[in-house]
């Protein structure tokens, strides 16, 4: 056989394969992509997770059939996330089946896309909300910021759960962190004053007092305004008896 001919056939042969390849992998990209049909994001309040709830079941399926994909096992973890968010009553299984299948979802978008700070904000948010023994919030909310620092819109929950988190008030590294989250609100992001008031309104007493420490520092006159819309008995209260991740008020 004529050598160039040989050739030939097998570079026709190693282009069929990789055509055959080429193929395959578009259909497993459009059979996940079929199963998703809007992006998910992580909750913010109760109206988003309503509406991440309905997607649950297609984001998960996407994300079995795409396998190695963080992004869609993250959507498919904040779906979960958001179930947990709704039904008040799993706060009491902590142990339960919903609570067992957002750890999985989390740790897998994890797995594949370690650098989203979404993620590791949602983990945190639930690993201390649902009291999960093995993971420690305040770790989990330094990796949120490591990988999405400047992210403004993670800055409400981040403020949140590191205003409320057990330990995080102990951490110095953290303590800097917030200060600087704090900084940017009242320095360079006016619109989530809100969201600052509604994370002081539900912090821990420590936390209560970093927050007021550090708004000192920066704007003492609004220090006044959060007191004002944040009557201090009413906020101990609060912060006593509210378990939910939702900032209050940010329905």
């Amino acid at each position: 056989m004529n050598p160039n001919t040989s050739t030939k056939t097998w570079l026709r042969v190693a282009l069929a394969l990789f055509g055959v390849f080429l193929s395959a992998q578009a259909a497993w990209i459009l059979l996940a992509e079929r199963q998703r049909l809007n992006h998910i994001r992580p909750p913010v309040d109760g109206k988003t997770a309503t509406i991440s709830i309905a997607e649950q079941d297609k984001s998960k399926r996407a994300a079995s059939l795409a396998v190695v994909r963080g992004d869609l096992w993250a959507e498919s973890a904040f779906a979960h996330g958001s179930q947990l968010w709704i039904d008040r009553a799993m706060e009491l299984d902590a142990g339960g089946q919903l609570n067992a299948e957002a750890r999985t979802t989390l740790t897998r978008a994890l797995r594949y896309s370690p650098h989203r700070g979404d993620v590791w904000l949602m983990f945190a948010a639930l690993a201390d909300q649902y009291k999960w023994s093995e993971y420690q919030p305040s770790l989990l909310l330094k990796m949120s910021y490591y990988t999405a620092p400047n992210e403004l819109a993670l800055f409400p929950l981040r403020l949140n759960v590191s205003l409320h988190a057990k330990g995080v008030i102990d951490d110095a590294e953290l303590q800097d962190m917030v200060r600087r989250d704090i900084s940017v609100i009242l320095t360079r992001a006016p619109a989530l004053k809100p969201a600052l008031v509604a994370a002081y309104r539900s912090a821990s007493p420590q936390g209560k007092v970093l927050a007021e420490r550090v708004i000192s520092e920066i704007d003492p006159d609004y220090l006044g305004v959060v007191r004002a819309e944040c009557p201090q008995a009413g906020c101990s209260r609060a912060g006593e008896t509210s378990s939910s991740i939702i900032p209050p008020g940010s329905d």
